[in-house]
């Protein structure tokens, strides 16, 4: 760190200090706080501009003084049960971290609480240990909101096979979650990679296989996420063959009932045309077997023929 940094006059800037070591974290920081940062520092402003940008970077930048490098960080909002992808710039020199962000991680929140009540645990193995904390806190974050999703699953497991109501709305939203969860977990594999691979010669210290856990650790979580994924597309298949089964028996039980309605519709159109029928109003009704004879014999032949279609459509084996 350059001996000559004045603080940084930002509202969402937060510093610790101890034991020589300086962890800076920006939140939201203007083009003035970014320039300040930039002449204390020596930061790449290109560096800078993608700490505040949306973007996919994958790879660990070394630099003469600081290494460089992009982690992205799952936020869940219960009150609108989704996942948002949250981004972390981070500079590690030296002696100091500099975290540059635009939205809130509460993991960074905690840690950094965490940092002020117990300096010596965090700041006393060094700087590049923090970092590594720091990387181990987020990827726990993902473990988390992982296994809130597998016991998402659990319980759409017993919806999809249980019962016949479509529960493919529920299902899109845990597919969301996977989707979001997979693209953060993904480029963060090799990105950690190189970090492991970079940080015992730029540190001097032995911290690579601390820094190797945690690739472990994204790999496991990439094994569990790639697992829910194909677990969900499974759900998402038989919830649709379930619902297509219940509908398809609706339909059948709808075109049944039509089907058998059709002798009747067909006698009575005959009896509602304007044309001599035995039977009708214009020859007169029967009535050897009481005042509605005609009435009987038409409701008799109707089930009649109704009867003949369901026994050939059973035979048939239609239904």
């Amino acid at each position: 760190m350059q001996g000559s940094q004045t603080p940084i006059a930002h509202n969402g800037l937060k510093t610790q200090e101890h034991n020589g070591i300086t962890w800076l974290d920006v939140s939201n920081p203007d083009s003035e706080a970014l320039a300040k940062l930039e002449r204390d520092y020596q930061l790449d402003p290109i560096h800078l501009t993608e700490c505040v940008q949306k973007v996919q970077h994958t790879e660990v930048e070394r630099e003469s003084n600081y290494i460089f490098l992009v982690l992205h960080f799952p936020v869940f909002e219960p009150h609108t049960d989704k996942i948002f992808a949250g981004q972390l710039g981070v500079f590690l020199g030296k002696d100091y971290l500099i975290t540059v962000r635009s939205d809130a991680s509460p993991v960074l929140q905690d840690l950094f609480v965490e940092g002020e009540r117990n300096p010596e645990q965090y700041f006393g193995q060094g700087v590049a240990y923090l970092l590594y904390v720091l990387v181990n806190k987020l990827l726990g974050s993902i473990g988390s909101i992982t296994d809130l999703v597998e016991g998402e699953l659990d319980e759409i497991e017993t919806l999809v096979f249980e019962n016949y109501r479509s529960d493919a709305q529920r299902i899109g939203r845990v597919r969301q979650k996977i989707i979001r969860l997979k693209r953060l977990i993904g480029p963060k594999r090799e990105l950690l990679r190189d970090l492991a691979d970079e940080i015992d010669s730029f540190t001097g210290q032995d911290l690579s296989k601390l820094y190797s856990s945690n690739v472990k650790l994204a790999n496991k979580l990439w094994e569990a996420i790639k697992e829910a994924k194909e677990t969900v597309e499974i759900y998402k298949d038989a919830d649709f063959t379930t619902s297509t089964e219940h509908t398809n028996r609706i339909l059948a039980i709808l075109t049944l009932v039509f089907t058998f309605t059709i002798p009747v519709t067909v006698v009575g159109t005959l009896y509602g045309m304007n044309v001599d029928l035995p039977g009708g109003l214009e020859a007169g009704p029967w009535r050897f077997f009481g005042t509605f004879t005609t009435f009987w014999i038409l409701v008799t032949a109707s089930l009649l023929l109704a009867l003949v279609m369901f026994f050939y459509f059973r035979k048939k084996k239609w239904f």
